[in-house]
């Protein structure tokens, strides 16, 4: 009998892989996938810069499009999350890759903006748990040794598919083909999927029960609310949602913001846009090759000295002028605001012991998508009715509330983590005497 051949990786849950090499390729075509869903969902920031050079919508219009998405997908990622711990992530997963290809081939072919508007609110509904199944499949189905690594590569994703976005708008004749390409890629992602899942399910293995560093079974009698108030998650979602509208804004702005400040051409705009995005990744790198964990060991402090240097770069942003002086800016503004994400993935990663990390990455995800609606259409409104300066300005001070919120995080979670070794320890011990 073949290892796991009974496993339908489709229907069951609780399973994962112990083999590593079919893990480590699994994971490349995570990556994959999920750098291309990322670049598929910021079609229209890719296209803004032309879209309103040439006039067919205004800027609230197209961003009203991108905050309608994100309106809907903000709360279906906590749905999604609690689907991933649930039902197979890879079938959630496939039904968001084959919906989002739909929804990509429908705009390419009808640009009415009504038909624009409903289909990429459709798009949103069925993703609803494509990023929680993917953060469930690399936190808890594949080999757990690689976790802290597959984590680190999976949230160079966004950043990359990012700068896919601008690459491909700024190579492609028209912005309608942002769509056509995104379409097609989802449809072969989706193909490639089927088929390796039937690959997977000789491989997988059922879940034996976590056990902790002191020998006990990992067990968790509360409601997870109580779980995620008492580790502090909900606090965290403040830092999370203002990394996320101001790193997402620093990285799709740009290229407006210097056409409309400076006269900077929308092409030459994208292209100076994907050094900014790049400097991004860099963050993460950083995270990971230098500060975590060798200097840097809780998530919440490696978050908290992020955004502190983010705080100091929006000052100078905010008072500084000049092109040039604007754009270095920008970049080092774009590593301190894309590295917390890393630290608040390894943050969501602690919550596996208890089989709610799915529910985490989605509770999560759900506040990061609130700030890319906040940047879509609250901070393009405010740059229509006001000024770019109101916008640094804004994301200033929304930085310096988050600095606050974790630094009243980081004692609330050492708290937590003290009682939770304590009550492993006991377990432990009383395992031990029956």
């Amino acid at each position: 009998m073949s290892e796991g051949q009974h496993i339908n990786v489709e229907h069951d849950i609780n399973i994962h892989l112990e083999n590593k090499g079919v893990s480590r390729r699994f994971f490349v075509y995570l990556f994959i996938m999920y750098t291309v869903v990322y670049m598929t969902k910021n079609c229209f920031s890719g296209a803004l810069a032309d879209i309103v050079k040439e006039g067919i919508l205004t800027k609230s219009q197209t961003g009203l499009i991108t905050a309608v998405f994100y309106i809907v997908y903000a709360p279906l990622q906590i749905v999604g999350g609690i689907v991933a711990d649930k039902v197979s992530p890879e079938l959630m997963i496939k039904i968001g890759l084959l919906g989002g290809a739909l929804a990509n081939a429908v705009i390419f072919f009808n640009q009415n903006y009504y038909v624009m508007l409903i289909t990429w609110t459709l798009n949103a509904v069925v993703q609803f748990a494509l990023w929680p199944s993917t953060f469930k499949i690399i936190s808890s189905q594949l080999c757990r040794s690689d976790k802290s690594y597959m984590i680190f590569f999976m949230s160079l994703a966004a950043s990359l598919g990012l700068l896919l976005t601008y690459a491909v708008a700024a190579v492609l004749p028209s912005w309608e083909y942002n769509f056509l390409v995104s379409a097609l890629s989802l449809l072969v992602l989706a193909v490639v999927l089927h088929f390796y899942d039937r690959h997977l399910g000789f491989y997988m293995k059922p879940d034996a029960p976590i056990k902790t560093e002191a020998g006990s079974t990992v067990s968790y009698s509360g409601r997870s609310f109580g779980l995620f108030m008492r580790s502090g998650l909900f606090l965290l979602l403040i830092p999370v949602l203002v990394r996320s509208f101001v790193g997402q804004g620093i990285k799709t702005l740009a290229p407006t913001m210097l056409m409309e400040t400076y006269g900077v051409d929308p092409s030459v705009g994208n292209l100076l846009n994907t050094l900014i995005i790049i400097s991004g990744v860099s963050g993460t790198l950083l995270v990971k090759l230098v500060l975590y964990p060798r200097y840097i060991k809780n998530p919440v402090v490696g978050a908290l000295i992020m955004l502190s240097i983010a705080l100091a770069l929006l000052a100078a942003l905010a008072f500084v002028p000049g092109l040039w002086v604007t754009f270095l800016l920008l970049c080092l503004s774009a590593i301190v605001t894309t590295a917390p994400s890393l630290f608040m993935s390894y943050f969501y990663s602690g919550y596996s012991k208890y089989g709610k990390n799915g529910a985490a990455a989605g509770i999560g995800n759900a506040a990061g998508s609130v700030g890319i609606v906040i940047t879509s259409y609250v901070i393009v409104k405010i740059a229509e009715l006001y000024d770019w300066q109101a916008v640094k300005l804004v994301w200033l001070i929304s930085v310096a509330v988050s600095v606050v919120c974790l630094a009243v995080l980081l004692p609330l979670n050492s708290r937590f983590k003290r009682r939770e070794a304590e009550r492993e320890s006991q377990a432990a011990a009383q395992s031990t005497e029956a």
